[in-house]
């Protein structure tokens, strides 16, 4: 059975972006969405208008992630400000989601950009760079589809601004930033 009043997406690198923009244009079906390494606007090799602003996100959640070995595709932050080159990392990304849209953000500690590709690790089926395989991707995105779904209350806490439990991950997590309650 599909439960069509819980609907989440995840997408990786260019399917990040698509898996957002399809929550944008959902009218609220999709209810949360997870992109995973989502590439800087400067990959966007489209019309202008056609690049992808998450100040579009006007509901639903977003848990964006990305590995800290993907500097160049999808860096954790960057060092000028958006409104100067665009949004090319996730925390750009992150800080352009409207405030009253529950959000956050973090970056999975060693993995590059294929990591997520992993069939665990990086034998010959995961595409290349992958330095770890997509072991670190399975527990704190799995927990936000069961939280943002409602499928595990519990996993709520996990999130919370500054008590949650992904902020004290520090030994796997980076660049945490929340706004749940």
């Amino acid at each position: 059975m599909l439960d069509t009043q819980h609907i989440g997406a995840v997408g990786h690198s260019q399917g990040a972006g698509g898996a957002v923009r399809a929550m944008i244009a959902s009218n609220g079906l999709i209810s949360t969405v997870i992109p995973i390494e989502l590439p800087g606007q400067q990959f966007c090799f489209c019309a202008p208008s056609e690049v992808l602003d998450t100040a579009n996100i006007m509901q639903g959640s977003v848990f964006f992630v990305d590995g800290s070995n993907d500097i160049p595709v999808s860096p954790p932050i960057q060092l000028q400000p958006p409104q100067q080159i665009g949004e090319q990392s996730l925390a750009a990304f992150y800080g352009a989601v409207p405030n009253n849209v529950p959000k956050l953000t973090a970056t999975l500690l060693g993995p590059s950009h294929n990591d997520i590709s992993g069939q665990p690790g990086c034998d010959t089926a995961a595409a290349q760079p992958c330095v770890v395989g997509v072991y670190g991707y399975l527990g704190y995105p799995t927990a936000w589809m069961a939280d943002r779904l409602g499928l595990d209350p519990g996993a709520h806490a996990a999130f919370i601004n500054g008590s949650g439990e992904i902020f004290f991950q520090t030994s796997h997590w980076a660049f945490v930033q929340s706004n749940i309650q």
